[in-house]
């Protein structure tokens, strides 16, 4: 029976739309109306996240009659994954960043010095977020309602990847709050004096847990394998820290104009643009047009279009308000000289620009290169090679505002510390050396001026892993490799040697999955090169939720004769099935599938377990020299945002 919390949820997702733009439109006639768009704004908060709850009661209550939930969550997932399952997939994401919007937007109206345009400004932008959660609902029900759900990706059970997305995107909602501050003082006249250190208070905060959220999934990079280190310039990845980048320009811009009015046209700039980049990076990742570019894009849908307009609309109205204001603007110079503290910064925030830039060009490659006929992407050098000088510039600014004493705060001090730790580690990291070997189980060799040895491969006993077991100059490392029901690679983690001088990097590549498929008739025999196999019968009887399938084979070598009896448990969306050993364990057997009039069943032959653990296994051995001074620095950058956020 379906449960009415789809409904529910929908139906307050309605209702924070429609409050939403109540209050906006409460907001412009000013006077008696302004409680009547505060009553508004606090239901459209409430609604939103009166959603948001319906839809993890649906993940915990395990109801698949909803789609999103059928995609991402199952019975046995632990509860940590069902919790994480409600960003895991566009629609969710999409209600998360809404309800961080929403409680933020509860946080300004008991903020006395918030008045009506921003306000409502704000409630605008979570109208347009309702909107598009709206467009693509996570309450769709599923045209066919099975007994259990499809269960998350591997690679996104990891406890690091369930806190990633929501920093980011609650980085992503604060970073409203100064856009709506900006706009609002242009609506209205307002003196800068009234509004910038609220915008400015926002943007730390915001900049702070956008900056937590991108050194988390780099972190989550570097410790599952095959996701190029702890940066590998993909696209999706570049489209949060194009508005980090601009972020922390904002803030800087936002502080400067408290004593340098001529700073003000500038800091609205960035408060629109850093907000426009954030709709610009969701547009791109969820459009379809990184599919064949990034490891972790979103498939195409039609939201993507949704998207590029609203994002267009914003920068155009940001615009317009801009131009229409800007005779009331003050016209003052940003600095009084070549050698003053205002022009360094000035030209700190424009390599940041140039940086944001640069990444802007090339993650937007497949998107213009696509407009032109033939997609494709620039290669990870580009980056590398247009950024680092600019960088380098950077931190030559830094180090001198050290020594001139520029930076009085602890949390400025702190986070200006990290970005130079942060720029060293980098590039003491990439100094390290990289070798690549083929090792049997026992055999030695000298990797990197390292002592390598590779034990074998090892099994856990239910199946659900094997790891890869190397002696590194006497101390033990594993790589881990989690596995599908079948056998088959799922995830893969490096093994990762932690050591004051650096991290010693082992990232194994799986031998080739040796297994065969054979299709046997009831009656009918076929061989290997090995055995012989004779489909005899098959019985299916209930068990829970499933269906269980067993089926007879005969088995034999020649000079005897072995039934086995594959199973599996079969749902209406599919089935699972594991593998059994046979013949004295000598080789592995998989049912994966029979025919509609049982005639016919379809079974996968693997090797021993023996066999896989004997196979030479290709090793990528790496030194990351004081690779953990990156990590340091950025915890430095956001704990620094914090304190500033504190002290501001």
């Amino acid at each position: 029976m379906t449960s009415a919390l789809p409904t529910c949820g929908e139906l307050l997702l309605a209702l924070s739309l429609g409050t939403a733009l109540l209050s906006c439109l409460a907001a412009i006639g000013g006077g008696r109306w302004r409680r009547i768009s505060r009553l508004a704004a606090l239901l459209a908060a409430l609604a939103a996240l009166g959603s948001a709850a319906m839809l993890f009661a649906l993940f915990l209550g395990n109801h698949f009659e909803v789609a999103y939930v059928m995609g991402y969550s199952s019975k046995s997932l632990p509860l940590l994954y069902k919790i994480s399952a409600f960003w895991a997939g566009q629609q969710g994401s999409f209600l998360l960043w809404l309800a961080f919007h929403a409680a933020a937007s509860l946080v300004l109206l008991r903020q006395k010095n918030i008045g009506s345009a921003t306000l409502g400004v704000f409630l605008l932008l979570e109208a347009v977020l309702a909107m598009l959660t709206l467009a693509k609902s996570p309450f769709e029900l599923a045209a066919d309602v099975p007994v259990d759900g499809a269960g998350m990706n591997p690679l996104l059970m990891d406890p690091w990847m369930a806190i990633h997305p929501p920093i980011l995107f609650l980085g992503y909602a604060l970073l409203a709050v100064p856009l709506a501050c900006s706009a609002g003082a242009l609506l209205t006249r307002t003196p800068a004096a009234s509004w910038l250190s609220t915008a400015r208070h926002w943007t730390l905060v915001a900049w702070s847990f956008l900056g937590a959220g991108i050194f988390i999934g780099a972190y989550w990079a570097y410790k599952v394998l095959g996701w190029g280190g702890f940066w590998g310039w993909d696209p999706v990845e570049n489209s949060s820290l194009v508005p980090w980048l601009l972020a922390c320009a904002l803030l800087h811009l936002l502080a400067m104009a408290r004593t340098r009015p001529g700073v003000l046209p500038v800091a609205h700039l960035a408060s629109l643009f850093t907000y426009a980049f954030v709709l610009y990076g969701t547009f791109l990742t969820r459009s379809g047009i990184l599919g064949d570019f990034s490891v972790h894009s979103f498939a195409g849908t039609s939201i993507g279009l949704t998207l590029a307009v609203v994002n267009g609309l914003v920068v155009l109205a940001g615009l317009a308000l801009l131009f229409v204001r800007a005779g009331d603007l003050p016209q003052t110079p940003m600095y009084d000289s070549h050698a003053s503290r205002p022009f360094f910064v000035l030209l700190g925030m424009l390599l940041l620009v140039f940086i944001a830039a640069i990444v802007f060009v090339g993650m937007s490659m497949p998107l213009l290169t696509q407009l032109m006929g033939k997609p494709a992407a620039v290669d990870t050098n580009f980056y590398t090679k247009t950024t680092a000088p600019l960088a380098a510039v950077l931190a030559a600014l830094m180090i001198y505002a050290f020594w001139k004493r520029w930076l009085q705060h602890r949390g400025a001090l702190l986070a200006h510390i990290g970005t130079l730790l942060a720029l060293l580690a980098i590039v003491t990291s990439a100094s390290g050396t990289s070798e690549t070997a083929t090792l049997t189980p026992g055999e030695t060799q000298t990797l990197a001026g390292h002592e390598v040895t590779f034990e074998g491969q090892q099994f856990e006993m239910d199946g659900s892993s094997k790891s890869y077991v190397y002696t590194v100059d006497g101390s033990r490392a594993a790589a881990q490799t989690k596995l599908k029901p079948s056998g088959e690679d799922a995830a893969r983690e490096p093994a990762i040697l932690r050591g004051l001088a650096g991290d010693l990097y082992l990232a194994p590549t799986p031998p080739e999955d040796d297994r065969e498929e054979l299709l046997l008739k009831r009656g009918r025999m076929q061989m290997d090169d090995l055995f012989a196999y004779r489909y005899e019968d098959v019985t299916m009887e209930p068990e829970g939720d499933h269906l269980r399938v067993t089926a007879d084979v005969a088995i034999t070598d020649g000079e005897t004769v072995e039934h086995a009896a594959p199973v599996i448990l079969a749902t209406d969306t599919g089935g699972k099935s594991e593998p059994i050993s046979i013949m004295d364990g000598k080789k592995r057997l998989r049912l994966t599938g029979v025919s509609g009039d049982q005639g016919a069943i379809r079974l996968e032959i693997l090797p021993s377990i023996e066999e896989l653990a004997s196979q030479p296994v290709r090793l990528q051995f790496s030194t990351k020299p004081f690779i953990w001074v990156l990590f340091l620095g950025a915890a430095f950058v956001t704990i620094g945002g914090f304190l500033s956020a504190r002290e501001d």
